[in-house]
């Protein structure tokens, strides 16, 4: 069973971050929530308080096939904390899946880590990096998934599935999910 872990902090866009644990759930994704802030309690961007499954204190990152930073106004706070952007730049040379939606591609371009990639994100959280930024509502460059905002949440969470599981896979939870065709 394929394992992610999808990194939050107070301020988290709501509907990339539960989207994007629904669907991956939905299609038997292992998707372990974690709060970057050391409290389970995350209060969104919108005031939907929610609890994660653990802290990132807590957290063997070894046994994970990637990771998910869902952006929103609390982007920057999970770009300033311990260890979110380490583990992007550890898992983008091991080799294994890093998601990023809305501003979160921002965050981690950067730091340089998106350097020659391409990628879509939030207009106007699109630094200098080296990053080739496009319109599109998802980019997928090898091990590199990033999202356009919160419009694109849903297939955001389907080029996730689809990197994971393959076409069929995310076929299945596109119809039974009722997404529009």
């Amino acid at each position: 069973m394929k394992k992610i872990a999808v990194l939050v902090v107070d301020g988290v866009e709501e509907v990339e971050c539960l989207t994007t644990v629904d669907f991956c759930r939905r299609a038997g994704i292992d998707v372990t929530t974690v709060s970057m802030t050391g409290k389970k309690q995350i209060c969104g961007s919108h005031n939907i308080i929610f609890h994660t499954d653990t802290v990132y204190d807590e957290v063997d990152f070894t046994v994970f096939d990637g990771v998910v930073y869902p952006g929103g106004p609390g982007t920057a706070a999970l770009g300033a904390a311990e260890g979110a952007r380490s583990l992007a730049e550890r898992f983008l040379h091991e080799g294994k899946m890093v998601a990023a939606i809305c501003a979160a591609p921002g965050m981690l371009s950067e730091t340089g880590l998106l350097k020659g990639r391409t990628a879509t994100g939030y207009p106007g959280c699109k630094p200098d990096g080296g990053a080739a930024w496009t319109d599109n509502t998802t980019e997928t460059d090898g091990n590199l998934i990033t999202g356009k905002g919160p419009g694109a949440a849903s297939y955001f969470a389907l080029a996730v599935i689809r990197y994971l599981l393959g076409e069929e896979k995310e076929a299945e939870i596109y119809a039974s999910t009722m997404m529009p065709t």
